[in-house]
């Protein structure tokens, strides 16, 4: 059903709920809401919190820093007795909705925390001295208010896993666009390299803690973040994982005892040379299984489409919550960029662009994501990354523009600048929250003369 459809259905009910609730009836249900909000929002969430389901997005210091006054302000909000618009009413009903899609909140949590919220109520005006007409009106008001904002909040959250069910496909499909042969050599690369740095902290008798850690190095952040989410169903890609994790957790340890031994070294070695060469061969299996598409580039810079943001940016929130490890944003603005497309035309804008996006692309890793956000908008999702590394790189990157010349047709050059906004995952599950305070921090830095790098306090 269409979404003004949707809308209207709901004011009409709305409206019909109101007219045969007596106004005294809803002002006594708005008033025992109001005083017990605390207590009933406490109850929604540790039913919800002592299900196995909700472990992976909800925790007791998420519930009581955040979410447990947004339950209190919702609940006053939808039993209020003040003049409400009915279509506002319902726009919140479906932002909720959106929430918990984007979060993956399974909505039979939700429809069971309102089964207990409309008995809580209820118990409440049984202890009134409501009389038994009136205090069936009222609990059919409790009873049809939540379910008028559970209809709206279903139809919301199924619109809304529809779609990021979709762009996880699409992403999915975009990723195995690129250039398979060339992302396999760098991956191999990557992994040699590691080899190389274990072996030469070995030589230099390198304390084992510091020790270069392939989970840390560029193939094992590839392998962890991107490399899941395009090869999600391959069998090699757990038989790489399993050989990585034999290699980090057994293999290195005995290698650093054994560093004075010189027949059980060269054991060893021989060791890591074969768990290598065999990650190497799953490799080179796991990239053949797959054929090169081309599919949802953004076709001037070649950057991620804006509409992956949502598939990527969840599987990050999910990983940070259960590493402990955060990740961060960076949104870049190019200064004045209007300007340049008034005096160098659209083509030499365009032009401006693609350099951009070759200058984040060589300032991040291989396992970073990039989009193109909005027209001169680009967003960095720095994976793995707290928010002193994450200034640090964007400083690079913003030192980087302030110094390069930028082409713009008929041997013609000119000098631009970037804003960038910083965002560090803070535990909230939505991941909006961190987009929004990235773009906070963008406007704070275009406020305050552009050309600087602005990290949001939130």
């Amino acid at each position: 059903m269409p979404q003004q459809n949707r809308s209207n259905e709901f004011v009409a009910d709305w409206q019909q709920l109101l007219q045969h609730t007596p106004e005294s009836v809803r002002q006594l249900v708005s008033a025992i809401v109001k005083r017990n909000a605390a207590e009933l929002a406490q109850l929604f969430y540790n039913d919800m919190l002592a299900d196995e389901e909700a472990k992976p997005f909800l925790d007791h210091e998420l519930v009581s820093q955040r979410l447990n006054s947004s339950m209190q302000g919702w609940l006053r909000e939808l039993f209020s007795v003040g003049k409400q618009d009915p279509i506002q009413l319902y726009q919140t009903q479906c932002h909720v909705g959106e929430v918990h899609a984007r979060i993956h909140i399974p909505i039979t949590l939700v429809m069971r925390g309102a089964r207990l919220l409309k008995h809580a109520i209820s118990a409440h005006l049984v202890n009134t001295d409501l009389a038994r007409g009136d205090l069936v009106k009222a609990t059919n008001f409790v009873f049809e208010t939540l379910e008028l904002a559970l209809d709206a909040m279903t139809d919301s959250f199924v619109v809304g896993m529809e779609k990021h069910s979709r762009a996880d496909e699409v992403y999915r499909m975009f990723a195995l666009g690129q250039n398979m042969l060339a992302e396999r050599e760098r991956q191999r690369a990557a992994l040699l390299e590691w080899t190389q740095q274990l072996l030469l902290g070995l030589l230099a008798e390198t304390k084992e803690e510091e020790l270069p850690a392939i989970q840390h190095s560029e193939f094992g952040i590839w392998l962890h973040h991107k490399a899941s989410i395009v090869f999600e169903s391959a069998p090699e890609l757990v038989h790489i994982r399993q050989r990585v994790e034999e290699v980090e957790q057994s293999l290195t340890r005995r290698l650093f005892n054994a560093r004075n031994n010189r027949e059980d070294a060269r054991s060893l070695m021989k060791e890591l040379e074969s768990g290598i060469a065999e990650i190497k061969f799953l490799l080179g299996g796991l990239f053949d299984r797959f054929i090169e598409v081309e599919s949802g580039r953004d076709a001037l810079t070649r950057l991620l489409n804006r509409r992956f943001l949502p598939s990527v940016l969840t599987r990050e929130v999910t990983l940070a919550r259960r590493s402990g490890v955060p990740f961060s944003l960076l949104l870049l603005d190019l200064d004045h960029f209007k300007n340049i497309n008034d005096t160098f035309g659209h083509a030499g804008g365009d032009m401006v662009l693609q350099q951009a996006a070759d200058i984040v692309s060589s300032s991040v890793r291989a396992g970073d994501f990039i989009f193109r956000f909005g027209g001169e908008e680009l967003l960095v999702v720095l994976v793995e990354v707290d928010k002193e590394r994450a200034l640090t790189v964007a400083e690079t990157m913003r030192r980087r523009f302030e110094a390069e010349s930028f082409r713009v047709g008929e041997g013609k050059t000119t000098n631009v600048t970037v804003s960038i906004g910083i965002a560090t995952y803070n535990g909230h599950p939505d991941f909006e929250k961190i987009i929004k305070n990235a773009d906070s921090a963008l406007y704070e830095a275009k406020e305050a003369g552009r050309n600087r790098c602005i990290q949001s306090q939130l």
